[in-house]
């Protein structure tokens, strides 16, 4: 037996000689450069490419089935002048003997000097489209040969197995450019380096390269070092330990170099359609942040969820190491202090923040907010907040700028026309008209040129070319406003609505804070309901349409005496002049209200009604705010003068019973309060009016002197025709 063996080692011993002498000879024998021609033609027919082999051909058989090709060309077939690949130098080997046992073992596959040329044409067709089979024959071709490799794979007892010792991939490069939008990027000095690719393995990856675009125009060098698994079988495939640093620099930096890395482990399951990102760190400058992602349905549409955290952090130092300009704040520790946590959910068109928490600069917010639909750039929010100061954030103010000075009491004392209303565009209509807004925001006090709206609440819908101002609300001046309106884009001109009310308003302060002159003060309830059409100041005021009604309770209008102008009236009525001043310098009253109607800009009033300490009055007039004037006049019945040291010019006696004195305003709407004065050619027609009565009233004297009880009926009779 012991001898059979020995014969049977000695044969094989024999033919295994055999074979690698074959194989030897087989080397020297065969060159495979004879049969380039060969390749090139299967090239077309296959690959539908022309194939360039413009170097040498080197291969070897045993024990490593090996080949080396240089200066590799690619080039589709229609346009052979155009290559689409170059390659210095490929190399890789398969090690013959595992062959046998169903094992595909590699050497190190080597690409030097790789060279990639994507061109994407006017017409938007890339050059790359045209390559691999081109017909329905070559594809069912294609098709039948992968069915027929799948039946004899399921047929053996062993699945195929292939391991690559390294792959090495240096100084490579891909430049693309888009004719359609002139993008041009190039992707250079890039080099690939992997361990041993063994199935269910780890092994090391590691990338650098340089990315550059010329719109913007921008530099990026990345450097990527991973650990990666490769499961094939199961359809996954993890990243451990990713690391990935990105320098950039160029036009959105302002020529600042930006460094950003993120490190985490990844996760792709083709059989569960899951994607994930977990232990995510991220650091951009001074700015840090942790979380993870998770995408699901990759096949169909993906879906995101995950978790962000922004650690606190100065974004004026970031902004600044992004190369981005920060204009001037009235705070210059404005945003230096803002931290961020939310969940995120999102899709391949939308990405909200739901239980978003934002600290800035100790103002926290809270609630939702997301677009929902990148396309549109639909906006959603549903956000609820402390105490935030807006003012902090707008340009500081000038010197001198601000303040009440030059609104002073009883308004401007000018008699200079004012400027007329400007025909400048005032809303940005193109960006309104594409506004896509779902949103509302609550804030327990807010801070707006100097002025604080405590709570404040605001809801807004956009769509369509129509925005929506839903609900306005808030607390100011010690008492409360609500409003709501409408812009309508798509007419012509724009159509514009407003609807308003307050409720208890201190008019003085508000008429201060904004720098109104100054022309009533008290506490003030008011109704608009308003539409205009346009957009400028001037279109505004002269198609204004609506009502209006007001309601001002303890108050006094500013800058004028109408004690004074009453007095005056009465004196002139008496031929009388007053010697001292009457009144204080503003008219108090109790209660002051009306209505109007407003028609193209002119607001009409017809019963206004003012109640003053001993004194009534009411009036009606116009104000034309196009022309940026008022015409009023006033009916005022009072006492006179009651002092103990009565003004005899201005002594009130039963001749003036049921007498309205009236006074005309009428000017410019700036210099309103100082515009008031008594009106001549009302106190003429009163004058005459009392110059009748005292004659009636002294021959009435007269009578009842000479008749006295005697004749009733002939005195009576005689007042009466005097009376007619």
């Amino acid at each position: 037996m012991k001898s059979v063996v020995k014969v049977l080692g000695l044969v094989v011993g024999a033919i295994a000689l055999l074979v690698i002498a074959a194989l030897f000879f087989l080397t020297r024998l065969f060159d495979p450069n004879d049969y380039k021609d060969d390749i090139r033609e299967a090239a077309r027919e296959q690959a539908n490419i022309e194939l360039a082999l413009d170097g040498d051909i080197g291969w070897s058989l045993f024990p490593w089935l090996g080949m080396e090709l240089k200066d590799v060309g690619v080039a589709p077939v229609d346009n052979p002048a155009q290559p689409l690949a170059k390659v210095g130098t490929l190399g890789l080997g398969v090690k013959v003997l595992p062959l046998l046992r169903r094992q595909v073992r590699m050497s190190d596959v080597i690409l030097d000097d790789v060279q990639l040329q994507l061109v994407r044409n006017d017409q938007g067709v890339g050059n790359w489209e045209t390559v691999g089979p081109q017909d329905s024959a070559a594809a069912e071709q294609g098709s039948d040969a992968s069915a027929e490799a799948q039946t004899q794979d399921d047929g053996a007892n062993e699945p195929l197995q292939i391991t690559v010792e390294s792959v090495q991939v240096t100084n490579a490069s891909v430049h693309y450019e888009d004719r359609q939008t002139g993008q041009i990027l190039s992707l250079d000095e890039a080099n690939l380096t992997t361990g041993a690719l063994i199935p269910g393995e780890p092994f090391d990856v590691s990338f650098l390269g340089l990315l550059t675009l010329d719109q913007p125009a921008m530099r990026v060098r990345m450097d990527l070092k991973t650990v990666a698994t490769l499961q094939p079988g199961e359809q996954r495939y993890l990243l451990s330990g990713v690391d990935l640093k990105v320098d950039a620099s160029g036009e959105p930096f302002a020529g600042r170099a930006v460094n950003l890395q993120l490190q985490g482990d990844g996760l792709v399951d083709l059989a569960e359609q899951v994607a994930e990102l977990t232990q995510l760190r991220l650091s951009l400058a001074d700015m840090r942040a942790t979380g993870q992602l998770k995408m699901s349905d990759l096949d169909s549409e993906p879906q995101l969820a995950g978790r962000l955290d922004v650690a606190a952090f100065d974004a004026r130092d970031l902004l600044r190491d992004l190369g981005q300009p920060l204009p001037d704040m009235a705070d210059p520790g404005a945003l230096s202090s803002v931290a961020l946590s939310a969940n995120l959910k999102g899709s391949t068109s939308s990405l909200m923040l739901n239980d978003l928490q934002l600290a800035l600069d100790g103002f926290a917010l809270q609630g939702s907010l997301g677009v929902a639909d990148f396309e549109r750039q639909a906006l959603r929010f549903d956000l609820a907040g402390d105490n935030l100061n807006l003012d902090n954030y707008l340009p500081p103010r000038e010197e001198g700028e601000g303040g009440s000075s030059s609104a002073g009491s009883g308004g401007s004392r000018s008699q200079a026309a004012p400027e007329p209303w400007s025909d400048e565009d005032v809303l940005p209509l193109e960006a309104l008209a594409r506004l896509d807004v779902d949103g509302k925001l609550t804030l327990e006090q807010v801070t707006l040129t100097g002025q604080t709206i405590k709570p404040f609440t605001m809801a807004a819908k956009a769509r369509d070319g129509v925005v929506r101002l839903t609900q306005l609300d808030g607390g100011i001046f010690g008492g409360s406003f609500t409003a709501s309106g409408s812009i309508d884009t798509r007419k012509t001109p724009v159509g514009s609505a407003l609807k308003a009310q307050l409720k208890g308003i201190d008019s003085a302060a508000a008429q201060q804070a904004y720098e109104v002159p100054q022309q009533v003060s008290g506490l003030l309830d008011m109704s608009l309901d308003v539409t205009t059409g346009g957009n400028s100041l001037r279109r505004w005021m002269n198609t204004l349409n609506g009502s209006a009604s007001f309601k001002v309770e303890d108050g006094a209008l500013l800058g004028v005496n109408l004690e004074q102008q009453v007095c005056r009236a009465i004196a002139l009525a008496n031929r009388k002049s007053l010697s001292a001043e009457h009144g204080s310098e503003n008219t108090a009253f109790e209660q002051l209200d009306g209505s109007f109607t407003i028609r193209n800009g002119v607001v009409g009033n017809s019963d206004l009604v003012v109640d003053l300490p001993g004194l009534a009055g009411k009036g009606k007039g116009q104000i034309n705010l196009p022309e940026q004037r008022l015409d009023y006049r006033l009916g005022l019945l009072l006492e006179g003068d009651r002092s103990e040291m009565p003004d005899e010019a201005c002594q009130v006696n039963e001749r003036y019973a049921d007498i309205e004195w009236p006074i005309r305003c009428q000017g410019y709407l700036h210099n309103a309060g100082s515009s008031c004065g008594v009106d001549t050619e009302g106190v003429g027609q009163i004058a005459a009016k009392l110059v009748g009565n005292e004659v009636q009233r002294k021959l009435e004297e007269r009578i009842d002197d000479s008749l006295g009880d005697k004749a009733p009926e002939l005195r009576d009779a005689i007042k009466g025709l005097f009376s007619r």
